[in-house]
């Protein structure tokens, strides 16, 4: 039934696009902002005691309705299963906006491809250099890619219902929303959820980094992952960075234009530096492994069916 609920959703994702920030996605934010306004007692201790509280108030009723649709009718579930993916998978936003950022750069209109880049990671270079926010959306579209889907399909197949897939997505809010604070007693109280997040991650990252060497040349692939990540400056996102650059062998990370000054980063990837070309090749590449989930979806259906 996993694999129908995921053909379905993204079917549905295709026909009827998703807003930006759609529902579910609104709602772990509003949960994330009540339970810091009321928890955060400036350490750590309230910190893990509010991230429990969060997949409490989150996990408990999706259980629940889990179990209540499956006693329903096995049709029940597979529409909660929809509706839950379809809030949830980002894949066809994230080609989607790679797609549009590559046709702008071709048209050699690198402050189109610049806005377009802003508006979806939510901030920008600040020079339209073709080149940076080449490299820039290549990154931004593998972190989405496994953010966004690939780490969603792998929580939908190792736990019951869509429980791993809320799991997952508001841990990542979490993660996101109380670990980047202004204040030192802030950044306390989201120490936990950015460790649970790492925790909850760190099988996928390497699932979605192998699948993108399978896709991908694999050799680089696995070359950039042992020998570049450690070297970026959120090593636990690299491992998905690096052997996403090896596998379609181009170079990403390097200095960008930002704050005033070009930043220095370490380099991912081997080959050329990415281009308008490499984000092509970047889409063929994601919608490969999204293929070879499917494939791993079915293998997963036949074993039960055993």
């Amino acid at each position: 039934m996993s694999l129908v609920s995921l053909v379905l959703a993204l079917l549905a994702q295709h026909v009827y696009p998703p807003a930006p920030r759609p529902p579910l996605v609104r709602l772990y934010g509003r949960a994330c902002l009540a339970i810091r306004q009321q928890l955060d007692a400036g350490d750590r201790n309230s910190g893990m005691f509010g991230w429990l509280v969060l997949m409490a108030v989150l996990l408990v009723p999706m259980a629940l309705l889990t179990a209540l649709a499956a006693r329903i009718h096995p049709a029940a579930l597979i529409l909660l299963d929809v509706a839950v993916l379809y809030g949830s998978l980002r894949f066809l936003g994230t080609t989607r906006r790679l797609s549009e950022i590559e046709k702008a750069l071709r048209a050699g209109d690198a402050a189109a491809a610049l806005s377009t880049l802003g508006d979806w990671q939510g901030q920008g270079l600040d020079a339209a250099d073709a080149g940076a926010v080449a490299r820039v959306a290549a990154e931004h579209g593998l972190r989405e890619a496994h953010q966004g889907t690939f780490a969603l399909l792998f929580w939908f197949l190792v736990l019951p219902g869509p429980i791993g897939v809320v799991m997952y997505a508001a841990a990542l809010r979490a993660a996101r929303s109380w670990e980047h604070r202004v204040d030192a007693h802030e950044r306390d109280f989201g120490w936990f959820a950015a460790r649970a997040f790492a925790a909850l991650d760190w099988i996928p990252q390497r699932v979605s980094a192998f699948a993108f060497a399978v896709v991908g040349d694999f050799e680089d692939a696995l070359f950039c992952w042992r020998t570049q990540a450690a070297t970026w400056k959120r090593p636990e996102e690299a491992v998905v960075l690096a052997a996403g650059a090896g596998a379609l062998k181009v170079r990403l990370g390097e200095p960008i234009p930002a704050a005033g000054a070009w930043v220095p980063r370490a380099t991912l990837g081997v080959g050329e530096a990415a281009g308008e070309d490499a984000i092509a090749s970047l889409e063929g590449m994601l919608w490969r492994a999204l293929v070879l989930w499917l494939v791993v979806y079915v293998l997963a259906l036949v074993l039960q069916m055993r």
